[in-house]
């Protein structure tokens, strides 16, 4: 049930890249991810609360029994006359006794909310609630993002192990060739071990690429919430395109910026309730029940009690003790202010960030791919003129090392262009600026 809210709420900003293994990935996040179950437990809580504020605003009845044997019963009202039978008595007009005491009734109390104390914790409970719904929001963004992020960087990296098996099969044959030339005396045993050392360095890599790919398995385990998770091969992953425009009213609704407006409303509410300690508190109380020497005896008109009145509590002297509360629910209020201002800037600076590093990601990949077009003719050429002996192995061996570098540079720079409109959408909070 929760899964489905947060899709509604966060938006499905992610099928905007057009991999449904991403689909996937994210939305299983959204559902069993254990920081959003907990998140979910304090919106719990924080309702929890409201409803003991709410119930400050009635009254209050409760039942109440006793039974007991006692000696006298002057305390209680009950007492027994002497039997008139004319003989001499001395002493007092009421003779001892044993007995039993059986009591029933009903116990009320209604604190009269004349100048809104109860009526301000109320508010105060339920913008903590507001504010408990939209940090679960802010963290379901923050999650699908991580999710997202981490599977983009997955694939980048199966791209560049990719890109190294190319190289190494590449430099495999070229060593083969190589060997070939020695046997026919066209080549020297040098270019035979300067390209095994090229390939072993290139070989070297692949450790830390399968190291690196294994993390972020786990990783994205841990944000679906399993103990294992395997990620199944997904589409080609799409950039969404973007407008360097961004309209102010996209920052004011994220889940962030709205939680400390509601906290901010809560820390006012509550500044009245600490203000209401100034003011008498009035309370209606009441009593009503029945009273016997026996169980029998409940029947008896006799053994009926009750009263009811209103009882005034004024404050007079408490040491500063009000006014103290007042001042910090004050200090606590000028505080939420300033961490919704600070959240507002917080939100442009990243937007605006988010937006420029994507713009200079897409240049460098363009540049790149530029670079790695000419790195490919450049060792095709120098292949050529080495066997055709117009070049030495050299010229060979550094075409292969520019174009790894090339590709892989232009791997890393588009899979950073994913990221980066990653984070503007966290950004935007699931939007994007149309």
């Amino acid at each position: 049930m929760h899964g489905v809210v947060l899709l509604c709420v966060v938006g499905s900003w992610w099928t905007q890249y057009g991999d449904p293994e991403l689909n996937r990935i994210v939305e299983k996040a959204l559902k069993q991810n254990v920081d959003l179950q907990s998140s979910a437990q304090r919106i719990a809580e924080a309702r929890a609360l409201t409803g003991d504020a709410k119930s400050k605003l009635g009254p209050t009845v409760s039942g109440t029994g006793s039974a007991q044997r006692l000696r006298g019963g002057f305390a209680q009202g009950i007492v027994r006359i002497p039997n008139p039978s004319g003989a001499q008595q001395s002493g007092s007009f009421v003779s001892p006794f044993e007995t039993g005491l059986f009591q029933g009734g009903l116990d009320m109390k209604w604190e009269l909310d004349f100048f809104g104390s109860n009526r301000a914790g109320l508010a105060a409970a339920r913008a903590d609630v507001a504010a408990a719904e939209q940090t679960r929001e802010d963290l379901a963004i923050t999650v699908s993002a991580e999710a997202a992020r981490y599977y983009i960087s997955l694939r980048g990296i199966e791209d560049r192990i990719a890109i190294l098996k190319r190289n190494i099969a590449t430099q495999q044959e070229l060593l083969e060739l190589t060997e070939d030339r020695v046997k026919a005396g066209i080549a020297s045993q040098l270019d035979i071990e300067r390209q095994r050392t090229l390939l072993a360095n290139t070989e070297a890599t692949m450790p830390g690429l399968e190291s690196d790919r294994s993390l972020h398995r786990n990783r994205l385990a841990v944000l679906v919430g399993e103990e294992t998770f395997t990620v199944s091969d997904g589409g080609t992953l799409t950039t969404p395109a973007l407008n360097p425009n961004l309209p102010s009213e996209l920052l004011k609704r994220r889940p962030d910026v709205r939680a400390a407006e509601a906290r901010l409303a809560a820390a006012m509410q509550r500044l009245k309730q600490a203000r209401t300690d100034l003011y008498p508190k009035v309370t209606l109380n009441g009593l009503v029940g029945r009273q016997g020497t026996s169980l029998g005896s409940f029947s008896l008109g006799g053994g009926n009690f009750f009263n009811i009145g209103p009882q005034l509590q004024l404050p007079i002297f408490n040491s500063g003790r009000i006014k103290s509360n007042i001042a910090l629910n004050d200090a606590r209020v000028e505080q939420e202010k300033l961490a919704y201002r600070n959240e507002i800037l917080t939100a442009f600076e990243e937007a605006a960030n988010a937006i420029a590093a994507m713009e200079r990601q897409k240049e460098r990949e363009a540049k790149l791919a530029a670079a790695s077009a000419s790195a490919q003719t450049s060792l095709e050429l120098s292949s050529d003129l080495q066997r055709a002996g117009v070049n030495d192995f050299l010229s060979v061996l550094d075409a292969q090392r520019g174009l790894l570098d090339a590709d892989y540079q232009r791997a890393a720079a588009r899979t950073q262009v994913l990221i980066e409109s990653v984070a503007l959408y966290k950004a935007l909070a699931g939007g994007w600026p149309n």
